[in-house]
């Protein structure tokens, strides 16, 4: 029976080809999950460029149903230094920002008119992985600190200071055992969750803690061993730290960021994924299911089938470790790369002639700048094209969806060059109707 679910899941997941964990393409971290005006917005910080600081660029992934997923830049803030962005709604309709300098280790808070800015600095208020809390028992607005403190926010709507300024911090009671960063905080049924991240961010002991209290400020009790999620190296579940939590129609979502095992540097290469949690009448969170096929675990008929899953690939160069045929299969972290300084050309054979609405291209960085082209054929000889930037070099993430009416047996991506001077993709995505 169990071998039977199993291949009807696989058969789901090779059919549809929809996202699994992790749930964006792309080395990301400290996920903040949001919902406005019927939309989710998944802050995150940008990852991927080594030890000390990000030098990418801010985007925050924008979905109707946490499936598919589209890059948006978060204007206002700067290309660097920025760690751990999180938004909250205040009472005037204005966003507001919190995020960490990854420089010198300090929270700034930010004003805008939309989720995704563009944003001003309105002033420093420290701290460190801010993220903010609206308390459903004062109704007022919190943002807490890594530093064990709730900063009760101005929360005068008449203020020039709203939400900007710190009136007060109040020191978080309980024992907060392995409290290292990432806080995160939510109210459930008379309960306050504090929700952290303990261990260090390059060991693999790295793992998400929580403890509940009646009072917004603790003290704080953990439930058993309190821990919500830890290491599953069956599960390639490695490191997972600095979440946030979000209801869907009764049901709760967790997001959070893992290492990525073929990385030396496990702090500055992860990856977002989510899983669901339940709640008991004791308090206790308890993980359900890490998520393998996210409309399946979200009641979501797909609109779509992807073609080009574990399709037959044909590449002119792969490194060992990063084949071709990674391209087409329905993972956010497997890739194919070339070695430095060769151009890549990448075919798929869809099997039979499609009819194609849209083609995504997921590079492995989508805030860098490449030159591509990409072709379609019906006998894999004369090519036409759909997108030609050989000459004028774009960025990934504008880029990644190419919206098309089409019939086609093939699809070809060249790539001459990147920032990075390879060619390097996590997936190609041919969609069309089923």
């Amino acid at each position: 029976m169990k071998t039977l679910y199993l291949l009807l899941s696989l058969l789901s997941i090779a059919f549809f080809g929809y996202s699994q964990n992790p749930v964006i393409p792309g080395y990301y971290a400290d996920p903040s999950i949001k919902k406005f005006n019927g939309k989710y917005y998944l802050y995150v910080t940008t990852d991927g460029y080594g030890e000390f600081g990000n030098d990418g660029q801010t985007l925050v992934w924008v979905s109707d149903d946490l499936v598919v997923w589209k890059a948006e830049k978060v204007e206002g803030l700067p290309n660097e230094t920025v760690w751990a962005p999180a938004v909250s709604k205040g009472k005037d309709g204005k966003y507001y920002l919190y995020r960490q300098n990854s420089v010198d280790y300090s929270g700034y808070a930010y004003k805008g008119d939309t989720p995704t800015g563009p944003f001003k600095q309105m002033n420093h208020i420290g701290g460190f992985d801010l993220e903010p809390f609206i308390d459903p028992v004062s109704g007022k607005t919190f943002v807490i600190s890594a530093s064990k403190e709730l900063f009760e926010m101005n929360n005068d709507l008449k203020s020039p200071d709203y939400l900007v300024k710190v009136e007060k911090k109040i020191p978080l009671k309980g024992t907060l055992f392995d409290f290292t960063e990432a806080p995160y905080m939510l109210h459930k049924d008379g309960l306050y969750y504090l929700m952290w991240a303990g261990g260090r961010c390059w060991q693999r002991s790295y793992n998400i803690k929580y403890a509940v209290s009646k009072n917004i400020d603790g003290p704080y009790t953990s439930i058993d061993n309190g821990i919500v999620l830890a290491t599953n190296e069956a599960e390639g579940i490695l490191g997972p730290g600095h979440n946030s939590v979000i209801e869907l129609n009764g049901r709760w979502f967790i997001f959070y960021h893992r290492q990525d095992p073929d990385s030396s540097n496990p702090c500055s290469f992860r990856f977002t994924c989510m899983s669901e949690i339940t709640f008991d009448r004791n308090g206790k969170i308890q993980l359900t299911q890490l998520i393998n096929d996210l409309p399946k675990t979200l009641g979501i008929k797909p609109k779509m089938i992807n073609f080009a899953l574990n399709a037959e690939t044909f590449a002119n160069t792969e490194r060992l470790t990063h084949r071709a045929m990674y391209a087409v299969d329905g993972k956010n972290d497997t890739r194919w790369t070339t070695e430095v300084n060769q151009k890549g050309q990448l075919s798929i054979n869809l099997g039979a002639e499609r009819q194609i609405k849209q083609i995504e291209i997921d590079f492995e960085y989508p805030d860098k700048w490449h030159t591509f082209k990409l072709e379609y054929s019906k006998d894999n000889q004369n090519w036409t094209t759909i997108a030609d930037h050989t000459q004028q070099a774009v960025q990934a993430y504008p880029n990644m969806f190419n919206e098309v009416d089409i019939k086609a047996n093939f699809i070809r991506l060249s790539i001459n060059n990147s920032e990075d001077r390879t060619a390097s993709v996590w997936e190609i995505k041919v969609w069309g109707n089923p």
